[in-house]
């Protein structure tokens, strides 16, 4: 069984257990104890307000939100944005009684719903969490050390890993990162990165939004989560852009994250989400100041990914030719 300290493990400096298809794996229930913790949160600069946006969420929304409310340091408020749900989201919300604010509204989208529990959110960090995903206990108090030995940066990301069926991946996100992606500077709760790194985020994107920690003042300024990239459902996106692009940001290189994988996500058709993608990161180079100066490194990281688009779809034609032809018992090894 992999333990919680294994999972910390995953990270771009052990790379060597990390990119190893390993058999072990564990199971979200395992890890989620709540050991106790020396770190004061009542203090104001030290704040967390969580909000989660949730739309016909009722199938993991309850362990999505046990998740968050077993954190070591707790959050000041934890806000559930209903986005015109039809199924049982509201009741298994208010289940949690005053642990959890609920916020109910007529359907407008996942970004709308981010900014309306942003906008009433009262703490100095916002941490998004999506209605499926799963923090591990030491998440928010993790990202508190780090903001809080390093004043000056206005974000900060961990790592994460997938999350299928109740199993956890053996192989962590921050793995998949190119070798000379960013330059991760040490420091006694984490690591700093002070180079820009926005002219190579096309061809990596390290965070999603369930590990956004971000400074609800710094978020208000760019102006939260674009709706109008809302349309290609890769809206996190233009958040993680507005973030990361400005330097310093804090990254703990720790699995601290799980990324639910299962058929009604929308990641579960992975070439519907890379073209999502593509269109995404146009509108981004095309509408964004802050992507001006590395328009030409943004466009050449494109270029390779719509590439990988075309073979994905060739692959995928590949595969679905040998199926008929397997059915039709044509088809030879």
């Amino acid at each position: 069984m992999v333990t919680e300290a294994k999972i910390g493990r995953m990270s771009t400096i052990d790379s060597a257990e990390t990119q190893r298809d390993g058999s072990s794996k564990a199971r979200a229930s395992d890890l989620l104890s709540r050991p106790d913790s020396d770190f004061d949160p009542s203090d104001p600069p030290n704040a967390v307000s969580v909000i989660v946006p949730a739309y016909n969420g009722a199938k993991y929304i309850a362990e999505t939100l046990e998740s968050i409310l077993k954190q070591t340091v707790p959050a000041v408020e934890v806000i559930v944005v209903n986005d015109g749900s039809t199924d049982d989201t509201s009741s298994i919300v208010r289940s949690f009684g005053k642990a959890v604010t609920l916020i109910e509204t007529p359907q407008q989208g996942r970004c709308k719903a981010r900014n309306l529990g942003a906008q009433k959110a009262v703490s100095n960090w916002l941490a998004f969490c999506d209605q499926d995903d799963i923090w591990l206990p030491q998440k928010l108090e993790k990202q508190l050390r780090l903001a809080k030995e390093l004043p000056e940066i206005n974000c900060v990301i961990t790592d994460r890993t997938t999350y299928v069926d109740g199993v956890i991946g053996s192989r962590s996100h921050f793995s998949y990162a190119p070798r000379d992606f960013w330059n991760l500077e040490p420091s006694s709760s984490g690591f700093v990165v002070r180079q820009p790194i926005a002219g190579r985020m096309t061809t990596f994107q390290p965070s999603i939004t369930s590990v956004l920690f971000v400074k609800r003042k710094f978020f208000r300024q760019f102006g939260g989560f674009d709706v109008h990239a809302q349309c290609w459902s890769s809206e996190d996106t233009c958040v993680h852009f507005q973030c990361l692009s400005v330097v310093p940001f804090g990254v703990i290189p720790e699995v601290l994250t799980l990324y639910r994988r299962h058929p009604e996500a929308l990641s579960a058709d992975p070439i519907k989400q890379l073209r999502n993608t593509v269109d995404v990161w146009e509108y981004i180079i095309a509408e964004y100041a802050e992507a001006q100066p590395w328009k030409d490194d943004l466009q050449a990281g494109l270029t390779l990914l719509r590439k990988e688009v075309r073979e994905c779809v060739r692959h995928r034609r590949r595969q679905k030719i040998k199926r008929i032809l397997m059915r039709l018992r044509l088809w030879r090894s």
